[in-house]
């Protein structure tokens, strides 16, 4: 029998599960063909991770989690990434932990991050910026929030061509905060995300379509 080509564009070629069977020298059978879909993978990029792991939650994955199944019904899974990879509850403080970092210990840390994210865009269809605003004085602003921020949008558009989505939140009408910088999704847990907005990048900065 002649033999066609999945649609790589509408199916997950490897994931494909067939059982067949020889019944004998001159029959086969089968008796299942699973076919997986591709559907759209979200990759969230937040501020920094707070407490979740593959053990438990915390209110801003639960918060995203909950917003992209509710709206974005064609998201199958869901991804989230950080400007900063480092662990901290409370975002104010994660300069003080960079600071106590040697500057190897720094650089090392940041480009893994950006490697995993590169290669995360790859597969993505629909990606999230929600890392919010430097929570910093103006010299962390410059020396890390600045560098970093540049360096993370300056490879998206370079590496992604696919949706790229901002928040709009209850915390105010603009969607940008000083038209620059993405909203997080939950800030302080006092506010959350009422819509989403598509956007691009131009020349490291983001702009809303």
């Amino acid at each position: 029998m002649a033999k066609g080509s999945y649609d790589s564009k509408l199916v997950r070629i490897r994931k494909i599960k067939a059982k067949n069977n020889q019944l004998n020298s001159k029959v086969e059978i089968r008796t299942s063909l699973g076919i997986p879909l591709k559907r759209g993978i979200a990759s969230c990029i937040l501020m920094n991770p707070s407490i979740a792991d593959s053990n438990g939650s915390d209110n801003t994955i639960n918060f995203v989690t909950e917003y992209i199944y509710n709206n974005i019904p064609e998201i199958h899974w869901i991804r989230f990434y950080n400007l900063y990879p480092f662990y901290e509850s409370s975002s104010p403080k994660i300069y003080n932990l960079i600071h106590d970092l040697t500057p190897i210990e720094y650089s090392t840390a940041m480009d893994s991050n950006r490697l995993e994210i590169k290669s995360a865009l790859k597969s993505t269809t629909h990606l999230f910026l929600g890392y919010g605003k430097c929570s910093g004085n103006a010299n962390d602003k410059s020396r890390y929030y600045d560098i970093e921020t540049n360096k993370l949008l300056n490879m998206i558009e370079k590496e992604y061509k696919n949706n790229i989505f901002v928040f709009e939140t209850s915390q105010s009408d603009k969607i940008l905060i000083n038209n620059k910088y993405p909203r997080h999704p939950n800030p302080n847990n006092k506010h959350f995300a009422i819509k989403h907005h598509n956007c691009h990048i131009k020349d490291g900065s983001i702009i809303l379509i």
